[in-house]
């Protein structure tokens, strides 16, 4: 697809959610520590315990929050400023986090339903982008089995107005998030282990991963979300699993479809031409999720 194609095409997708943004870009602070809102979109204000800085992408801390509604509509504001909610919060991303304006995950104490999405605990605060817009919209359009919704809101963290971010659903197994049957940790039950897994094909080392030779140049990492911590017979699946699909894949047959057992082919299809038209780099490689269902002939979908 030539570039000019894929801008345009992007161009379109920015242009049906402008809406959401429009002269929602707030203010800089006028002073340090100073909060100052734009009064156009909702608040969210967190107060960590002791203002501690988020500092960790592994370590939660202790926080309380509160969401100021601003009079907008269909949403409702969230605890008070004498009585604000329990959540936890720290860091998120791997690049992103290296940057100026952090990304954060957020969990909070229950279930709550914020700015109109689904109830659930768990959620992240990112940075919003035109990229960030297009390629949710366009997951939404191009029907892929789950795609995550997000609504803009002005944080202020500790006193400090830290800006316009988007609130982002994270991606986790969850009748409000992938609805599929959800394998427990350390099972070891055969007919169990098949199925209900969440997982990401990531580039960066990390906890929870197994790694195997896509090739001869490279290996494969695939980090397991769900379940978290394995059984020896858990490992052995999940890895037979991978080798299988990567042989399947790198078979010398070229007209060999046995890939096609393990692999939904039109959501491949699909995510390939999102990756496509958004020119992803870490497409396929990098922050790529799949999940497998507890069904009869489930096979790998991607998140």
């Amino acid at each position: 697809m030539q570039k000019s194609v894929k801008f345009f095409f992007v161009f379109l997708l920015l242009l049906s959610v402008s809406a959401c943004v429009d002269n929602a870009e707030p203010r800089e602070p006028s002073e340090p520590g100073r909060a100052e809102i734009s009064g156009t979109l909702p608040v969210l204000y967190i107060e960590t315990e002791n203002h501690e800085p988020i500092v960790s992408k592994e370590k939660y801390l202790n926080a309380t929050y509160r969401l100021d509604a601003m009079g907008i509509e269909d949403v409702s504001s969230i605890g008070t400023e004498s009585e604000p909610l329990q959540m936890q919060i720290r860091g998120r991303g791997h690049s992103s986090w290296r940057g100026n304006k952090k990304p954060y995950k957020i969990k909070l104490e229950k279930k709550t339903a914020i700015l109109g999405l689904e109830k659930n605990k768990h959620w992240a605060l990112l940075k919003p982008t035109e990229n960030t817009v297009a390629g949710l919209k366009l997951g939404k359009i191009m029907g892929m089995a789950w795609t995550p919704s997000f609504r803009p809101v002005e944080v202020v963290l500790n006193g400090d107005y830290i800006g316009l971010y988007f609130l982002t659903e994270t991606i986790r197994i969850d009748e409000n998030r992938v609805n599929i049957y959800e394998q427990q940790d350390l099972e070891t039950d055969p007919a169990l282990i098949k199925g209900g897994w969440l997982v990401e094909v990531d580039n960066y080392l990390d906890e929870c991963q197994i790694t195997i030779p896509e090739n001869n140049r490279w290996n494969l990492t695939i980090r397991y979300h769900s379940p978290e911590d394995l059984s020896e017979a858990q490992l052995e699946w999940l890895t037979n699993e991978f080798k299988a699909i990567n042989a399947a894949i790198y078979s010398s047959d070229k007209t060999s479809t046995g890939w096609e057992k393990y692999i939904d082919v039109e959501s491949m299809a699909r995510f390939f031409i999102l990756q496509e038209v958004m020119d992803n780099p870490d497409g396929f490689h990098g922050s790529f999720y799949l999940h497998k269902d507890l069904t009869d002939n489930s096979r790998a979908d991607a998140s």
